[in-house]
């Protein structure tokens, strides 16, 4: 088969566009897991971190996915509102569900809006909050989770609300 003039430029954007086709497909599926075993929003009982580096947790029974507990400076009830208050604003961060002791909140990825689930729970007997933050999908998330958590805790210190 002879190929007319031109052709070989039009076959060139088809590999091009065939091979930027599949590196997307790889990256999608190296983004896909099981989202159960990330996120289990109607347990109220707090997860520990999955075995894959996209989750930090304050109870990780691993030390590599472990970060510290929250410790409220003041009264517990009148803290945990401005805790809240601070979770509420973060971006692209909206809260489904709160309680006296529990908070659950979505946060959405910026460019591909992948879904993140950030829990903080409160023992209000000694003011500590339990913090957790998971992809619900995914291998790794490039320690945007860990990063999460580090921003809030320091707008909570910024704010005097926590040690």
């Amino acid at each position: 088969m002879a190929l007319v003039k031109g052709d070989g430029k039009e076959m060139r954007k088809m590999i091009e566009l065939s091979i930027k086709s599949l590196m997307f497909v790889t990256i999608l599926w190296g983004c896909s897991g099981n989202p159960a075993e990330r996120h289990n929003s109607e347990s109220s009982e707090f997860l520990d971190c999955p075995d894959t580096p996209n989750c930090v947790s304050s109870l990780a029974k691993n030390p590599k996915y472990r970060v510290e507990p929250l410790k409220l400076k003041n009264d517990p009830k009148t803290s945990w509102d401005m805790v809240k208050k601070t979770v509420e604003v973060l971006p692209r961060t909206k809260i489904v569900s709160a309680d006296n002791s529990d908070i659950h909140a979505e946060c959405k990825s910026l460019i591909f809006r992948f879904v993140d689930d950030l829990t903080l729970h409160l023992i209000p007997s000694n003011g500590i909050v339990h913090i957790r933050s998971v992809s619900r999908i995914g291998y790794s998330d490039l320690g945007v989770n860990r990063l999460r958590v580090e921003n809030l805790r320091k707008k909570l210190q910024q704010n005097d609300i926590i040690e």
